[in-house]
């Protein structure tokens, strides 16, 4: 009997903790474990997922390549994957496709991050961020592109905000 109330005791007193350490490893699970509202975000896509993109009907077959900015118009079946604008196949400043994207998504965020302490309650972190598309064409996530003064870029990571509220760690937002 006093085992059974001891036990009762410690699972009553460490009930109101929370975890305050975060690691890479707290990050990255904070991003895999629901779904993550992204507005207008691009993401980047690999030549083999556009060509899949143009064969499963998601998109147009580009237009001219030799243009210095070439678009494949979104079709429905991508826009109910929650592609949200024209795929830029080529553009200067830019060596990949990609296209904007809105909606809830799945993610992942890959190993390496990097943390900042931003307070005793906030976090930024920067690391490769991809979405996970549920579709055939997509089998690779798409990486989701930073921004590098106010303009996104291939070349840098996204950065995420988390913080520390009643109940623990929370992803807050993307931060341009």
């Amino acid at each position: 009997m006093i085992c059974v109330g001891s036990v009762a005791c410690l699972a009553l007193g460490t009930t109101g903790c929370v975890q305050k350490e975060f690691q890479d490893q707290k990050a990255q699970g904070l991003i895999a474990v629901a779904p993550i509202h992204l507005d207008a975000e691009q993401v980047m896509l690999t030549i083999g997922q556009l060509e899949c993109g143009v064969t499963s009907d998601l998109w147009d077959s580009p237009g001219p390549l030799m243009q210095e900015r070439s678009v494949a118009r979104l079709l429905a079946a991508g826009k109910a994957l929650h592609f949200d604008d024209d795929v830029i196949v080529s553009e200067p400043g830019y060596r990949m496709p990609y296209v904007q994207i809105r909606g809830d998504f799945m993610m992942q965020l890959a190993d390496g991050p990097n943390t900042k302490d931003e307070g005793s309650d906030g976090r930024l972190v920067d690391g490769k961020l991809m979405v996970l598309m549920p579709h055939m064409c997509f089998a690779d996530p798409l990486p989701v592109l930073g921004v590098r003064k106010g303009k996104f870029s291939e070349d840098v990571n996204p950065v995420m905000e988390f913080r520390l509220l009643n109940d623990g760690w929370h992803f807050m937002k993307l931060v341009h």
